[in-house]
């Protein structure tokens, strides 16, 4: 009698679990990237209402934007942070008051005008001193090294700078 073998050698079980593996690790790599362009996209979607807000908030105030980046005072910044998904890589760095690229996150919070560790989306606003200018900008997902910011000129884009605010000018680069 003739005795058939019935199952698969070993080499041919590695060779099927490998191909299994890279097939998993493309679409693993795949999705991911598809999540994090649907995340920009809500922070650059996100961001664009508080141009529209920013205008409304310096004709209602005095023609000042004064408090508009401080979410105790505007909704408008409160609901944007709470619609933007979660970036633990998006803290604020930028401290106004000397101008300096700032690591320490322990010196955040929602005090002059700037938002900080208390924001989960790491949006950063700043508001020029004279009232007269603000930027705002958040980290991208899929490329953490560039911010999306918008500012009161109307300005909208994707740029590797982090914007800089001094007395009387706060703009994107």
């Amino acid at each position: 009698m003739n005795k058939q073998n019935r199952g698969f050698t070993l080499i041919e079980l590695v060779v099927v679990i490998a191909i299994i593996g890279v097939l998993s690790a493309v679409i693993l790599y795949t999705t991911t990237q598809y999540i994090s362009k649907g995340k920009d996209s809500n922070i650059a979607g996100s961001m664009s209402v508080l141009v529209v807000a920013g205008e409304a908030w310096y004709s209602g105030n005095s023609n000042s934007y004064g408090d508009f980046c401080d979410p105790q005072s505007n909704s408008v910044i409160s609901n944007v942070i709470s619609q933007m998904p979660v970036n633990i890589a998006g803290d604020c760095h930028y401290n106004p008051t000397d101008g300096s690229q700032n690591q320490d996150k322990s010196q955040w919070g929602t005090t002059g005008n700037t938002l900080g560790t208390g924001n989960p989306a790491g949006i950063c606003c700043n508001v020029a001193s004279s009232g007269q200018a603000w930027v705002a900008w958040a980290r991208e997902f899929t490329n953490p090294a560039n911010v999306f910011c918008v500012d009161s000129r109307g300005m909208k884009k994707d740029t590797p700078v982090i914007p800089v605010c001094n007395s009387s000018s706060c703009q994107c680069p």
